[in-house]
């Protein structure tokens, strides 16, 4: 490893080691403090946006990135296995840090929200308020698996989350979700050409299928097929009723969660959902819009070739089957954010990595800068 790689992981290492269920404001102060170390480090702008968890940006100072990286500080409010391992967040943020050191003269650039899952109103306004200077050719989001598949695997785009608090008013919450569902059913323009190919392509895979089933997304019903399953679990818009244990006056008496996929805008969603609310307040709290990536933009055609060196090739999805920051990224900024996971074998640490181990996931990442720009590059 060099020693300006081996100087960045020393800066960030007081931030990998700090625990999840560490006080919040502990943790901004660290990562302030780590995140200032090494955009100085990387020659990049560090600048803050305020608020009770901020956003940190790293760019460069005299032209916009030609590749955007998003990471995040703080541990997820939800499950994220198996797309990633639990608590690996910062990990993969100092990897894809590192990888940007040993790929410097690609001109990286770094959104690092306090997470993926949460705050997507927050985000989406950081990234509109900074557009002039986040417009990148190529977004990515690399995430740290547990393990290495046969296959690497790319996603077309991602689902998306909704997440609607009501108020007071007459309206049941169970209808309205029903209702609601029924007309994003109704919105959906299901899988395209290539998406059938895809599925099918996935179906006649075990391991594809298996992966399914470990996010929970699969239907419990044995007898339907893998190919509808999988259409399914990519394809169908979800929703949720929560409700608190104990009411307030002040917060919502039911949240209205929604997994949604495509034509499923968050402002129409909160439109209707107010349209038939029954004189309830309705507010959003989460926004997540759908995603699709072509398969010939330059981040997917470099993860493919990549996908090539590291692995057995690529096995392409639809769209990942659960949630992502991507739509967000696509209506901001005009650029879709691309999810790809770097496996760490069962001995690394994801709070104390070895440097050996550290060395070998960020030279993975440094792989993915480099494609991407190359893919970026071609005519």
């Amino acid at each position: 490893m060099t020693s300006e790689s081996s100087g960045l992981l020393s800066h960030l290492q007081p931030l990998l080691s700090m625990p999840r269920e560490t006080l919040p404001q502990l943790t901004v102060e660290q990562a302030r403090k780590s995140l200032s170390a090494a955009s100085e480090a990387l020659g990049l702008e560090f600048i803050e946006i305020a608020g009770v968890a901020p956003t940190f940006l790293l760019l460069p100072a005299r032209s916009a990135p030609e590749v955007l990286v998003f990471g995040t500080w703080h541990a997820e409010s939800m499950p994220v296995e198996p797309a990633a391992v639990e608590g690996a967040e910062r990990l993969a943020l100092a990897v894809a840090l590192a990888g940007a050191e040993r790929a410097r003269e690609a001109g990286v650039g770094f959104v690092v929200s306090p997470g993926a899952s949460q705050g997507s109103l927050v985000l989406a306004k950081a990234l509109r308020d900074h557009r002039a200077r986040l417009r990148a050719p190529v977004a990515l989001w690399p995430r740290i698996a547990a393990r290495a598949p046969r296959r690497r695997r790319v996603y077309l785009g991602a689902r998306g989350r909704v997440v609607l608090g009501l108020w007071g008013g007459s309206a049941n919450p169970y209808r309205l979700r029903d209702r609601l569902v029924e007309a994003l059913r109704q919105e959906t323009y299901g899988p395209r050409p290539l998406d059938f190919e895809l599925l099918h392509k996935l179906a006649r895979s075990p391991e594809a299928i298996d992966f399914l089933e470990e996010t929970g997304d699969a239907p419990a019903n044995p007898e339907i097929e893998a190919e509808a399953r999988l259409t399914q679990a990519l394809f169908d818009p979800r929703g949720q009723v929560v409700t608190p244990q104990a009411k307030h006056p002040d917060r919502p008496q039911a949240w209205l969660i929604f997994e949604v996929a495509e034509n499923a805008d968050p402002d129409q969603l909160l439109s209707l959902a107010r349209e038939h609310g029954e004189g309830t307040r309705i507010e959003m709290a989460e926004g997540f819009p759908w995603d699709r990536i072509s398969i010939h933009h330059p981040s997917v055609q470099a993860q493919i070739k990549l996908s090539k060196e590291v692995s057995e090739g690529p096995e392409i999805w639809p769209s990942a089957p659960w949630m992502s920051p991507s739509g967000v990224f696509s209506r901001a900024l005009g650029t879709p954010l691309a999810e790809w996971s770097i496996p760490k074998h069962p001995g690394v640490a994801v709070r104390f990595p070895g440097v050996e181990d550290f060395q070998a996931l960020a030279g993975e990442a440094e792989g993915l800068i480099r494609g991407s720009l190359r893919e970026t590059a071609s005519p």
